[in-house]
């Protein structure tokens, strides 16, 4: 997948879509990262969340992978200059992961940009860089399993997939199961956010001590 064609503008095309829902989502669990002091951050795009985590938490180093080169430009440039020094960008894909113990991983809207075999294989290096009690905050998209909530999903998720295939070179067409995932790896859900339909969910995950 290649975002630089749409990174300038994806801001505009997110609150088009889905107003200010998917940055609700991203900020819902922003009050656990506060004392965080090793974070791994993969996908940021443009740098609105990671804004938001270097003004809550003053001191944690802070390490993203990111593949565009746009992206990362538009993230850089929404840091703050005494930031600069705790945040290291890594512009490739992701994997492997930088040789840290983490104690906080992000992952907003980024796991649906995998098929499943590569989702098990990025979760999988990740849970090995946890360190005991690490906490992992995801925001997704996902499929309700039946009813209106199911037809409503099926719906927005073909015409996203659709919409990337074409402007970025997305190569796959349906949500991998990254909860199923997560837990096979022996992480543990500790809380969850549904909204729009339960289309779009915030969760944070939690490594056991």
């Amino acid at each position: 997948m290649n975002a630089n064609p749409i990174a300038v503008v994806y801001r505009f095309i997110e609150y088009l879509a889905f107003g200010t829902r998917l940055e609700r989502c991203r900020e819902k669990y922003l009050f656990v990262t506060t004392q965080a002091r090793r974070i791994l951050i993969l996908g940021e795009g443009d740098g609105r969340f990671l804004q938001q985590l270097v003004a809550i938490n003053p001191t944690g180093q802070i390490d993203v992978i990111e593949s565009s080169e746009m992206m990362v430009q538009l993230a850089m440039g929404r840091l703050p200059v005494e930031a600069h020094s705790r945040v290291h960008f890594y512009q490739r894909d992701v994997l492997p992961i930088p040789d840290q113990h983490y104690d906080l991983v992000v992952t907003h809207f980024f796991l649906d940009c995998f098929e499943p075999q590569s989702v098990q294989r990025i979760i999988a290096a990740i849970e090995t860089q946890l360190s005991p009690g690490a906490l992992w905050l995801l925001s997704e998209f996902q499929q309700p399993p039946s009813g209106f909530r199911a037809l409503h999903a099926q719906l927005w998720l073909r015409t996203m997939y659709l919409f990337f295939q074409k402007t970025t070179g997305l190569g796959i067409a349906a949500l991998p199961p990254y909860a199923t995932l997560l837990r096979a790896a022996g992480l543990r859900q500790i809380a969850v956010s549904d909204q729009f339909l339960s289309l779009i969910t915030a969760q944070l995950w939690i490594k056991p001590s």
